[in-house]
């Protein structure tokens, strides 16, 4: 029995030949993660494979700050949350989002976001707002 996964996306992925034996590939390994069946962070090389980039071109826009991602040491990973704003953002906007305007405006998002959580839970002395 051949049994068919589905990816990040909900896309179908490789079969499985029923053996077991098969090591698992990045698609069911992004299922299988603790935040509601995907990992927290991926691979350079799985964020290349999920966006269907040439890993040196992830690289190249890791390096350069136009793509979100935190560099531990020498190794880049890449936080699931950034991949499924992407998506959304692409899907809601209906058209071709370019990747640099799109960091630029979601850093934008991010710091007003903790401004905000920030002055929600700054009380100054004598009150004064």
């Amino acid at each position: 029995m051949k049994l068919v996964t589905r990816g990040v996306f909900g896309m179908a992925g490789m079969t499985d030949p029923g053996d077991g034996m098969r090591p698992a590939s990045v698609d069911e390994r992004a299922v299988s993660g603790p935040r509601g069946g995907r990992p927290a962070f991926f691979t350079a090389a799985e964020t290349a494979e999920i966006l269907r980039l040439d890993e040196s071109t992830l690289y190249r826009h890791l390096r350069s700050g136009s793509f979100p991602g935190l560099k531990i040491g020498g190794r880049y990973v890449v936080p699931g949350a950034v991949i499924d704003r992407l998506v959304d953002d692409v899907l809601v906007t209906g058209k071709c989002v370019d990747l640099g305007d799109w960091t630029t405006q979601w850093r934008h998002d991010q710091v007003a976001a903790l401004a905000r959580l920030t002055a929600a839970e700054v009380e100054l002395p004598g009150g004064v707002a």
